[in-house]
């Protein structure tokens, strides 16, 4: 693939991904939507050329395939909500004031890096959900096989649809908590790329050149943070002394 469509793709995978789950509230059947969409996205651009609205391009097949999952369930559904209707459960909810991109990409973040999830297991729905990378590309990051990987990425989304985490910017005192994770599993993915403790490769660049772009974009959301800089100053400064070490000059 094109890098510029690979980074182009990257980008917006968040965005994307922020908007369908705030539209279907459902965030692991709208990853696996985003997925699709994705590898869709892949397969036609470098032919057709780039969208005028690749974001929505994104949004709008995702949006599809999610309702074609919707139709495939409409049956169970139907017979929920009458059920639910009769017992008295089901209440209108009212439409969420709309938040900005940057807010969704945030919120994004935390719910991949949410306290129920293991290290392991945040750090593949990290690079799924915010990086675009997909379960394969993953897997051979961290030499492990496809399908362990796809375990990861399920239970993680398991986890997170049984929390109930509702797709919202958390309180003050969750994001005091929960950026700690987020920073945490961000620095995971520099160090392991920075000194794999896997494999023969000495360093996987495509790792630690992820998480500075991760940690780029919470700093662009966070910019007055000083966990945030400080993490992105420690990853910038590290892997400026990357060839060296390399090297061993």
């Amino acid at each position: 693939m094109d890098a510029a469509i690979e980074s182009l793709l990257r980008e917006l995978t968040p965005q994307a991904l922020s908007a369908v789950v705030r539209r279907f509230h459902d965030f692991a059947a709208s990853e696996d939507a985003i997925q699709e969409s994705l590898l869709a996205a892949a397969i036609q651009w470098p032919q057709e050329g780039v969208p005028n609205n690749p974001r929505g391009w994104l949004i709008q097949v995702a949006s599809r395939r999610m309702m074609d999952h919707l139709r495939s369930e409409e049956a169970r559904r139907r017979r929920e909500n009458e059920a639910a209707i009769e017992v008295g459960r089901l209440t209108p909810v009212a439409d969420a004031e709309p938040e900005t991109d940057q807010d969704d990409a945030l919120t994004l973040l935390f719910m991949c890096c949410h306290p129920s999830l293991s290290p392991s297991s945040a750090i593949a729905l990290t690079l799924r959900a915010m990086g675009g990378l997909t379960t394969a590309e993953i897997a051979r990051a961290f030499l492990v096989h496809e399908a362990t990987m796809a375990q990861r990425v399920s239970r993680a989304k398991a986890s997170i649809k049984a929390s109930g985490v509702p797709f919202r910017l958390p309180t003050n005192e969750e994001r005091s908590q929960r950026l700690r994770i987020v920073l945490h599993v961000l620095y995971l993915i520099f160090s392991e790329g920075y000194a794999s403790s896997t494999g023969s490769k000495l360093q996987r660049l495509e790792l630690s050149r992820e998480a500075i772009r991760l940690t780029r974009a919470v700093y662009a959301l966070l910019p007055d943070n000083a966990e945030v800089a400080g993490l992105l100053a420690l990853m910038l400064l590290t892997d400026a002394r990357r060839e060296r070490r390399r090297t061993g000059s």
